[in-house]
């Protein structure tokens, strides 16, 4: 990664950026980098290693302004005592209202842009809580969430200057990703979804017209481990033995029981089935991740404004076609050749 992401050839700070759900996988590649900050430091020939890690705040019942004493802010002020020798934040995922990496047109109601309704007395919180009430399922709000997060990640490293994205994704997280883009109508899209490598992203302005694209890195540094088994290293570790004891990752992570299957998502149904096979099974899951690792991503022009992959036109009505054309609503019609066809149903249903 480093040798890909390098600029030049002399010393460089490395500066990383690392998503945190306070899940499993995403903890032990804080203690990872939190080591690798250590020993860098220690080596007087080295470059710095400068790695923060960022937890994108989901709770949208709390207002950011509020958002100092929240249990997610608790439970990282327990993670910067644990491990001093890397960096965290904590950022509210209202900041998505200020992206320019999503085309907003397609998300708020027709003549809404975000700078648009400023004037009303709405907070980001209010207008983001207004659109997923409005998305038309579970699995809807599910997959929106996930690509907000991931554009506030991006967006958080690019505004600070630091060169990469760190996810934390297991080898099982990244087969249950894979399977849920294809169950969501994005197939096209799993090898820039779950591969390594360069993002192509494009900024929008306030009417919906692309201003400028960019190129930026996103990495999965545990891919290759399955889930299972960084459960068993964190057993092995005493800090992290100790991290898990606090009983507080899997609430915070959202990992709680649901008693109606039709309160779970496709990627929760996705990743409950593959934390349920990879014991008797690991090399099926394995081979999933390393299949879609081979694949190449489509080339193309244009990009879908909210997921940010490459639009292929015909590629997406074939698509469309196996699974049902759109049913002449007027929404999604109005969203294409702006959205790919899984995007346009997580919109519009």
């Amino acid at each position: 990664m480093h040798k890909e992401i390098r600029t030049s050839a002399e010393l460089a700070p490395r500066r990383y950026l690392a998503g945190l759900s306070f899940g499993v996988s995403s903890t032990c590649l804080t203690q990872m980098l939190d080591d690798s900050a250590r020993h860098h430091a220690a080596k007087q020939s080295s470059s710095a290693f400068e790695p923060l890690i960022v937890h994108v705040d989901t709770n949208l019942a709390v207002m950011p302004a509020e958002s100092h004493d929240t249990p997610a802010q608790r439970l990282l002020a327990k993670y910067r005592q644990r491990y001093p020798h890397v960096s965290f934040d904590c950022v509210h995922l209202s900041r998505a209202m200020a992206l320019r990496t999503v085309d907003w047109s397609t998300l708020l109601p027709a003549g809404q842009a975000p700078d648009s309704v400023d004037g009303d007395g709405t907070s980001d919180t209010e207008k983001l809580r207004r659109l997923f009430d409005a998305l038309p399922s579970v699995t809807s709000r599910a997959d929106i969430l996930r690509q907000l997060v991931r554009h506030v990640l991006i967006d958080t490293a690019r505004a600070r200057d630091y060169s990469v994205v760190l996810l934390g994704h297991s080898t099982s997280a990244l087969a249950a990703l894979t399977l849920a883009e294809v169950a969501n109508g994005r197939g096209f899209s799993v090898p820039g979804q779950v591969g390594d490598g360069v993002q192509t992203l494009c900024e929008y302005d306030a009417d919906g017209n692309e201003t400028a694209r960019v190129a930026f890195p996103v990495y999965y540094p545990l891919r290759e481990v399955l889930k299972n088994e960084l459960v068993g290293y964190m057993d092995l570790v005493p800090i992290l033995a100790e991290m898990k004891q606090l009983g507080e990752m899997d609430s915070i992570a959202g990992s709680s029981s649901v008693v109606s299957h039709r309160d779970l998502s496709i990627e929760e149904v996705m990743q409950r089935y593959f934390d349920g096979v990879e014991g008797p099974y690991s090399g099926i899951v394995a081979n999933v991740v390393r299949t879609t690792g081979k694949l190449d991503r489509v080339a193309g022009s244009a990009f879908c404004r909210l997921c940010g992959m490459t639009l292929d036109e015909s590629g997406d009505d074939r698509w469309a076609g196996d699974l049902g054309q759109d049913s002449g609503d007027s929404a999604a019609e109005n969203h294409k050749g702006k959205l790919c066809y899984g995007c346009r149903r997580s919109v519009s249903g």
